[in-house]
């Protein structure tokens, strides 16, 4: 019976003195959210302290297959909390300017293990669509030209008169 009792009280000692993970990467997501045709489209994502994406030459590495859109960044992942010093921000990178039309995109990052391994995972997979151009189309509104406004003061100056006329 002791020791079931002081197992319960390791697992609760152990509990409290067990760190707090500190790597996080947030789901990715796209900048603008709606985007028009031609417009410059981003891939945002917000992480750090023991997860980062980095540039390194040749990365990231953005293909495309008609409308399925792969990313793959380059990045660091640290296990160790000793070697959590990275900062917190956001990566954005531009993936192109897409013509109308629906359009998946894959975000996968790839970082080498302690192991000395490569380990690539999914981040996120962002379906999207890119809408028509934008073209602002001229509005065609009503305006007065002269005859209009001499015929707007008219009706405004009759109406005063006749009420003023009333009161006296």
């Amino acid at each position: 019976m002791r020791f079931h009792r002081l197992g319960k009280v390791l697992v609760v000692a152990l509990a409290m003195c067990a760190a707090r993970a500190s790597a996080f990467l947030d789901p990715p997501y796209i900048t603008p959210v709606n985007p028009m045709a031609g417009e410059m489209i981003s891939v945002n994502i917000y992480g750090g302290v023991c997860d980062a994406i980095i540039g390194l030459p040749g990365y990231p590495q953005v293909t495309r297959q008609g409308n399925d859109i792969r990313i793959l960044f380059f990045s660091v992942h640290y296990d160790n909390l000793e070697l959590c010093n990275l900062g917190i921000g956001t990566a954005i990178t531009s993936i192109g300017a897409f013509p109308t039309g629906s359009y998946t995109l894959e975000v996968e990052r790839r970082y080498m293990t302690v192991f000395g391994t490569w380990h690539q995972e999914t981040l996120g997979v962002i379906p999207f669509t890119v809408s028509g151009s934008q073209a602002q189309q001229p509005v065609e509104a009503s305006t007065l030209n002269v005859v209009g406004i001499v015929g707007l003061l008219l009706a405004l100056t009759s109406a005063a008169y006749f009420v003023l006329r009333r009161r006296v």
